[in-house]
């Protein structure tokens, strides 16, 4: 699988330190030969301090002249997004926060939204997987201001700027008024935590690749309903989902056998299972 791509970004900091460990998680599964398969040199994993602007847009640029049409592009992250008021345009301009992001250098320290979605524009594969794994509101102020002109990332209107090009997928975490959440005890955050069950072939156990439409279709559906039993709501945004088929892979099902290993796995434990009787036996005389 070496036309495949993933930029997986866990900015990290303080308040949301399990950003690195969700972005570690999906880095181990994609780039695992046993599990996703993706080859580990186009597997970019940007965490704390290489998740600053300059190496995300590096990560980018390498990507955008790696990839081809025929490949297949994931892009993830997690962290925080903030919007300001431009008072030029008097209308808002987006931002992901990155490593070393500083309030009053916005343009130097921050990922314009506008420059990631040209980013992404300039990818030529037609099929393309985003996934923003961040809150809305108080989950997402990492950068304490009272600035009136200040808000937080609409993860819709985030979405919005990103929708370009064929069979390119866009999914959020939470909808704009919820928080994207780590249940009791759970290693990653909710959103993550299914889409790493998804990578690892938990729910398609049968099949050799896992599609982009399992990818949707779990994370839409396990989310609330994992969610319910703790009286909060998260409900998964997906904006945009064109030209999909069931031929759109995402990775290799590490959970898969072939017929034959399948088979000769049978054997093997019909084989160690006739040995223990014979032991058996022979203690028993």
């Amino acid at each position: 699988m070496d036309n495949f791509f993933a930029l997986i970004i866990g900015v990290g900091g303080a308040d949301i330190s399990e950003t690195v460990k969700d972005a570690k998680a999906i880095r181990d599964v994609l780039a695992d030969n046993s599990k996703g398969a993706y080859e580990p040199a186009n597997t970019f994993l940007l965490t704390e301090k290489d998740s600053s602007k300059n190496e995300i847009i590096k990560a980018f640029d390498e990507i955008i002249e790696k990839s081809t049409v025929d490949s297949t592009v994931l892009i993830y992250y997690s962290g925080h997004g903030q919007r300001f008021l431009n008072p030029l345009t008097n209308d808002y301009d987006y931002y992901l926060i990155t490593h070393g992001a500083d309030l009053n250098s916005k343009e130097d320290s921050m990922l314009n939204g506008d420059i990631f979605s040209e980013k992404i524009s300039q990818i030529k594969s037609e099929r393309l997987i985003v996934m923003l794994d961040c809150c809305y509101a108080n989950g997402m102020g990492m950068l304490k201001t009272k600035d009136p002109e200040t808000e937080p990332l609409s993860n819709k209107a985030l979405h919005e700027k990103l929708q370009k090009g064929k069979g390119r997928v866009f999914i959020s975490s939470c909808d704009d008024s919820e928080t994207s959440v780590i249940l009791p005890n759970a290693e990653n955050s909710l959103f993550t935590t299914v889409v790493l069950e998804v990578l690892n072939g938990l729910f398609t156990v049968n099949r050799e690749y896992v599609s982009v439409l399992d990818l949707i279709q779990s994370v839409l559906e396990e989310v609330p309903k994992r969610i319910e039993p703790f009286h909060r709501s998260q409900t998964p945004y997906l904006t945009s989902a064109e030209g999909l088929n069931h031929k759109y892979f995402v990775c290799k099902n590490g959970q898969w056998q072939s017929p034959a290993q399948a088979m000769a796995l049978i054997l093997e434990r019909l084989k160690i299972n006739h040995n223990k009787k014979s032991i058996n036996m022979d203690l028993y005389q």
